[in-house]
């Protein structure tokens, strides 16, 4: 069996996750699937952009996110967000060193989308339950959770945060 390793997060609110974002896009699943890559599993998500929030969006990306199941393998890593095809969310997105697309800190910034059929309005889901986050002003680690609130109040709490930025 490999050795096990662990991954600290640390606790971002909208604010944070949109300023640390290389790019902000509403996007959609197309296809997601796994292989092993320098000695582990790593899966590979395609969306294609239905809206760009911040930054350069191409029609189609491809990030990369560690864990997943192949060549008989499988790794299962806390916070690592797994997608359907046809699946809407709203991605906070940065480069990692090697280049690749990434999901800023994980579930942290991924909102996934549904329609709430009694408001009639799309509302954002993101899922940070069971997941240990670090809070960097107290350095102390605090248990994630589970907030739901209307896209189009997220769309302002990310206008409001890429407005204010201080240069």
């Amino acid at each position: 069996m490999p050795p096990a390793r662990s991954t600290t997060l640390a606790r971002m609110d909208v604010r944070a996750l949109a300023l640390r974002a290389t790019s902000i896009v509403r996007a959609r699943c197309i296809a997601e699937g796994s292989r092993t890559d320098a000695g582990s599993v790593s899966t590979f998500t395609t969306f294609e952009t239905v809206e760009r929030w911040k930054g350069a969006a191409t029609p189609q990306f491809t990030i990369r996110l560690p864990g997943g199941e192949a060549a008989g393998l499988s790794v299962r890593v806390e916070g690592a967000p797994r997608f359907s095809p046809g699946e809407e969310a709203v991605l906070f997105l940065a480069i990692t060193r090697s280049g690749d697309v990434t999901i800023l800190t994980w579930a942290q910034g991924t909102f996934r989308i549904r329609m709430n059929p009694r408001a009639g309005v799309e509302e954002v889901s993101q899922d940070t339950g069971g997941l240990r986050l670090l809070d960097p002003r107290s350095s102390g680690a605090a248990a994630g959770g589970r907030q739901s609130l209307p896209l189009s109040a997220l769309r302002q709490q990310v206008a409001r945060a890429l407005s204010e930025r201080r240069p």
